[in-house]
């Protein structure tokens, strides 16, 4: 007996050593290829505060208002609300320092990795989470989205947040409600996953966690998201759940024309371009009339509803479609775009892991794990829970992000599996594993996707953000990149002429209007992008009056455009009307209360009235 004892010290010591090591590499390489990507970022469309970055500008704007005394706002959430709050704060202490915001982001990332590595190694062993760990550490799109002004990185954090904490409860009060306030704000930033509640409690009470435990989980999740009810009841007295665009996303997702990923439809394709403000105005009026968001909300569902129930066979169609765009290797962007971050990252080319990858592994493990269930049952709800979420409304990049870590743990137990089964010699189970995670990856990767319309549209975007930060020659070969990707792409195709009329190059700016006509003859809707278009080269020739003729002709067709509201008022003050200039700038302004070229505008007409 003593002999053992002294034997087995000096061989679990080096081991011990090693069982330290490995995981701090893991959380240091998280954070070291975060920060590096981060960095490299720096001056680049990626990390820029502009309104192309729609979802990211709204948060921005929202938490500037929120540190102008407007803690509490004055309608109902309009977007999930946590993410805002997170970047008042730091904008409180820090400034409006994109970088700050990033490297916050890249320490939470690290903080998911040892939540994920504890985890998995409570659910299935050491092994399965060192590799679980290394694997989120170079996973290329997580990476990317540390970087963005997103909640993903947030909401990756609340949900590992979650498990981990369930595991570590026990009987321990604090613990559980703990795990229920993480949970609650987990729901407050993806509010469908509220339908994971009573999932969870049926899994812990039949793993014997006493009634005791699953009241205070459930009690301190309610508390926590009844806050968000609660606040637009007072605020805005309007009883809205969560946010108000919660019917109008269902609409989107589930609509005649929906593809499987976020398409504006209908009533919100009247004019080119997105903002949030045009969107809230198109989505509040119904029948013509403004109604609350609430009611708003309501209508856009039965819509949505409307379709599933009406067309089966189409809705059926649109599931699937679903369903494969979930589990294809390439990432649906919306609002950022890894492609033209990707081109300009060693530390994204360095994370080598793609969603593929961890998905085809993911699924071997989860088949592996299949017959030692128990707690897997919680890692397999939250694939659940995202998986569904995915069905319900539509497939984006960002809205997946967060299943990545749970498919991980999975993965990681494929692979420790596979590695047992090359020591074993179990070389059947070995080579029919292999043959499906490469069948699978292979599948995976030929999920049909529009590519190009993406590329387009991702290039499109950094050339609009070189344009507004004058920087002609970037500017130039993004929107080249985006016409070679989709020549069809009109907004690429107006950006570009909008280039070369402030180059002074008028023929040339002339010749992409006439490729631009030609889409508009065949597409109507581009129609009004065509008159701007001709309006810019009428200013580039210095024919102001027909330029204000052409935007008044595009401001019947779309009034509520507020940057043509600004633009006609540019043209005006270069007439000398100055009246009128201020009349189109003050619309501007009303339009939409952001625009600082407008205000900034109006500023100088105001001085030059009083004079």
């Amino acid at each position: 007996m003593t002999r053992r004892r002294k034997k087995s010290r000096p061989e679990k010591a080096v081991p011990g050593k090693r069982q330290f090591l490995l995981p701090v590499l893991a959380l240091l390489l998280t954070f070291i290829v975060r920060f590096v990507f981060i960095l490299e970022m720096r001056g680049h469309p990626f990390s820029t505060i502009s309104a192309q970055m729609v979802d990211a500008y709204y948060y921005h704007q929202r938490a500037l208002d929120i540190l102008n005394n407007n803690f509490w706002g004055s309608d109902v959430f309009f977007l999930r609300p946590l993410y805002s709050y997170l970047l008042a704060g730091v904008y409180a202490v820090f400034g409006q320092k994109v970088l700050v915001v990033q490297s916050l982001q890249a320490l939470l990332a690290t903080g998911s990795c040892f939540l994920l590595y504890d985890s998995a190694r409570r659910i299935f062993n050491r092994t399965s989470a060192l590799i679980a760990a290394f694997g989120f550490a170079l996973t290329g799109i997580l990476v990317f989205y540390t970087g963005t002004l997103l909640y993903v990185e947030l909401t990756v954090l609340l949900s590992l947040l979650t498990l981990w904490l369930i595991l570590i409860a026990k009987n321990k009060m604090w613990g559980w409600a703990l795990a229920g306030i993480a949970f609650g704000l987990l729901v407050i930033c993806r509010p469908e996953l509220l339908l994971l509640l009573p999932f969870f409690l049926l899994i812990l009470w039949r793993s014997k966690t006493s009634l005791r435990n699953l009241g205070i989980l459930t009690a301190a999740a309610v508390l926590v998201i009844a806050i968000i009810p609660i606040r637009n009841l007072v605020v805005a007295r309007d009883p809205v759940l969560f946010t108000a665009h919660s019917g109008i996303n269902f609409y989107y997702g589930n609509n005649p024309v929906a593809d499987g990923t976020w398409q504006p439809a209908g009533e919100f394709e009247r004019a080119p371009g997105f903002s949030h403000l045009r969107l809230k105005q198109v989505a509040k009026t119904i029948d013509g009339k403004e109604v609350t968001w609430s009611k708003a909300s309501n209508h856009w569902l039965r819509q949505g509803l409307n379709f599933i129930f009406s067309s089966p066979g189409k809705f059926l169609k649109l599931l699937g479609r679903k369903f494969l765009l979930f589990w294809s290797n390439y990432e649906v962007p919306n609002n950022y775009y890894p492609e033209t971050a990707h081109q300009a990252s060693f530390a994204l080319k360095l994370a080598f892991v793609n969603f593929g990858l961890v998905a085809a592994l993911g699924i071997l493990g989860m088949v592996f794990a299949w017959p030692h269930r128990g707690r897997t049952w919680l890692v397999y709800l939250f694939i659940g829970g995202y998986f569904f979420s995915a069905l319900v409304f539509y497939v984006l990049s960002r809205l997946r992000a967060p299943v990545i870590p749970f498919l991980l743990m999975f993965a990681g137990f494929g692979a420790s599996e596979l590695v047992s089964s090359v020591s074993s010699r179990k070389l059947v189970r070995l080579a029919t594993g292999l043959a499906a995670v490469v069948i699978l990856c292979i599948g995976f990767s030929l999920i049909p996707v529009d590519r190009e319309s993406y590329s387009s549209q991702a290039w499109t975007q950094a050339g609009n953000i070189y344009l507004s930060q004058r920087q002609p020659k970037p500017a130039l070969t993004a929107f080249g990149r985006a016409l070679d990707a989709n020549p069809e792409n009109p907004s690429a195709r107006y950006s570009l002429l909008v280039l070369l009329a402030g180059m002074g190059k008028a023929n040339e700016a002339e010749q992409e209007y006439n490729k631009l006509a030609r889409l508009a003859a065949r597409e109507p809707r581009h129609r009004i992008l065509a008159l701007l278009g001709a309006a810019r080269i009428a200013i580039a020739r210095r024919d102001f009056p027909a330029a204000v003729r052409l935007y008044q002709d595009a401001i019947r067709q779309d009034p509520t455009n507020a940057e043509t509201h600004y633009l006609l008022g540019l043209v005006h003050v270069s007439m000398d009307s100055l009246d009128s200039a201020y009349q189109h700038l003050t619309r501007a302004i009303t339009l939409d209360p952001s625009h600082t070229e407008a205000r900034s505008a109006l500023n100088r007409v105001e001085s030059h009235l009083r004079r």
